[in-house]
């Protein structure tokens, strides 16, 4: 799954806030992969992001730029992703 977790980062929030369940279970299956994106969610979300002052555009990058030092091997279109999802969420 090491080599997938980008994939299935981008997979699982391709319509997010809608719904890719039926999607994602089809190509992965397995709750584990589930379960990894969605801890890594929820790393995303604990992040010491600081706002004051920042667009959501910079917000986003601060987020990209400190998931990409915790997890070298996530995708730039992964990385994205989370720095879009945090920034839906903070909004």
């Amino acid at each position: 799954m090491t080599e997938n977790l980008s994939d299935a980062i981008v997979m699982y929030l391709k319509q997010y806030p809608g719904s890719n369940d039926e999607e994602f279970t089809s190509r992965y299956g397995s709750t584990d992969a589930r379960e990894r994106v969605r801890a890594l969610l929820t790393e995303t979300m604990k992040l010491p992001i600081d706002m004051s002052g920042k667009t959501l555009v910079e917000i986003g990058a601060d987020v990209r730029f400190a998931m990409q030092e915790r997890h070298p091997e996530l995708s730039d279109a992964a990385l994205k992703k989370l720095g879009n999802y945090f920034t839906y969420l903070v909004r």
